[in-house]
């Protein structure tokens, strides 16, 4: 999908720092394929935005609101803009105006968040909101293998299954090797969780939630459609008019 940038680019963040806003933003918000540019919503604002768009449907803006005790670090000032260093960021949001109101889509001071979230798992959580907000959903991922490249898909046959190319075959083109999928995240590799080892003794500590912005953006999807299919089935539970006697367990 294609992506419509302004200046400043999204691709163009800060090199001083451990990572950006403005590129865990759009990792999230590619990753469900969200299209989006950078602008000034409105022509009074004083700082860019990220505004997202589909068709027939008002624009959301995203923002990153700096973190008070940290708008001066190494000498530099910051304010609040759409590409902040992750140090700085204390809370993202996202707006909408439109014929109701204008209003949040995402609020990091909500009642369910806290500013002490990282910057990633923020970034990834406001790209979900607004796919929920757009009635997007998530896009089917697609694998590759991770020997030859190619695109493959999981077929099930007879109970077992196996990876498959286009040309309907289960090994790479060296017949070698049998096809693997390659990570969709290569921070967890699609476990959701990281391991933590000790600096000193690299002895393993525990485990910590994967915060990759589009691995949390696709972990929170699938858990609001699930809720939403868990509520579809319980209204139509609870609408449901029994026949007779044999008609609903327990008999």
């Amino acid at each position: 999908m294609s992506t419509l940038l302004a200046r400043p680019s999204l691709t163009k963040t800060r090199p001083a720092y451990d990572g950006h806003t403005g590129a865990m933003l759009r990792e999230a918000l590619e990753a469900l394929g969200i299209v989006y540019h950078v602008d000034k919503p409105w022509r009074g604002l004083p700082t860019e935005y990220v505004v997202c768009s589909v068709p027939g449907r008002a624009r959301v803006s995203i923002h990153c609101v700096a973190d008070p005790s940290a708008r001066t670090l190494k000498g530099r000032r910051f304010s609040d803009h759409y590409d902040l260093p992750a140090v700085a960021l204390w809370a993202v949001a996202a707006m909408v105006t439109d014929d109701e109101s204008t209003r949040f889509v995402f609020n990091w001071f909500g009642d369910e968040h806290k500013p002490t979230a990282s910057a990633g798992m923020q970034a990834g959580q406001c790209a979900a909101a607004v796919a929920d907000h757009f009635g997007l959903t998530v896009p089917e991922p697609e694998y590759t293998c991770l020997h030859c490249a190619r695109v493959i898909e999981w077929i099930e046959a007879d109970g077992q299954g196996a990876w498959y190319d286009s040309s309907n075959w289960s090994g790479c083109v060296d017949g070698e090797s049998l096809h693997a999928p390659e990570p969709l995240c290569g921070w967890c590799e699609e476990y959701g969780l990281i391991e933590v080892f000790d600096d000193s003794t690299d002895a393993l500590k525990g485990h910590t939630t994967c915060d990759n912005a589009p691995c949390v953006a696709r972990r929170i999807m699938r858990s609001d459609q699930a809720e939403r299919e868990r509520q579809a089935a319980q209204a139509q539970a609870a609408a449901h008019e029994c026949a007779g006697p044999l008609c609903c367990p327990p008999f």
